[in-house]
């Protein structure tokens, strides 16, 4: 037998237990609640409520000023790409960020904005989570590791990027969005 396949096998039937660390506390109960506009969830401010075994390991985090946040998107349903899903057909589940995925871990870069390792309380900017979510890690957020000027999107994603909520709202110019303008380098082609 060979050695890979048995290591893929092994790995195929392996399930892993992921146990939240806190959960999210927002306005927001329901996707439906939240009010898109052309900068998305990113005024919107959230707050983190860790359990008391993990509050201290807030400690360090002065002086950075965002995090990333990964959390288990709990209302996901099945993961199958939806049928109007505004993509080009040839694009599949893992050239998306959509929600619906295997298994349903999702990840904001936030704002930092306040945290008290005494009370485990977490205060975010622009957390796409709604209220009850589970949070299953936070990580600081380090230019030199997590930010690559140099990254590319595919033609599709500039596109959509421009015709929906996520670029100048309706009836302004467009003064371009923080986010997507650093992001939104012209891939070239490989070979």
């Amino acid at each position: 037998m060979n050695t890979k396949e048995s290591n893929l096998d092994t790995a195929a039937s392996e399930s892993f237990t992921i146990r939240p660390i806190g959960y999210v506390q927002s306005d927001y109960a329901q996707t439906k609640d939240v009010l898109h506009t052309h900068t998305g969830w990113t005024a919107d401010t959230s707050r983190i409520q860790l359990f008391a075994k993990y509050a201290g390991g807030l400690g360090g985090l002065k002086g950075y000023s965002h995090i990333m946040v990964l959390f288990w998107v709990h209302r996901a349903k099945e993961w199958k790409m939806p049928k109007n899903h505004q993509k080009p057909p040839h694009v599949k589940l893992f050239a998306t960020r959509m929600p619906v995925r295997p298994n349903p871990i999702g990840v904001s870069v936030v704002k930092l904005l306040d945290f008290s390792a005494d009370s485990g309380e977490v205060l975010v900017k622009g957390l796409d989570a709604l209220d009850g979510t589970p949070v299953v890690d936070i990580k600081p957020f380090i230019p030199n590791f997590d930010s690559y000027p140099e990254a590319c999107v595919p033609d599709w994603v500039k596109e959509h990027m421009d015709r929906h909520h996520h670029g100048a709202a309706p009836g302004q110019p467009k003064q371009g969005n923080k986010k997507t303008d650093n992001s939104m380098r012209e891939c070239v082609p490989s070979d």
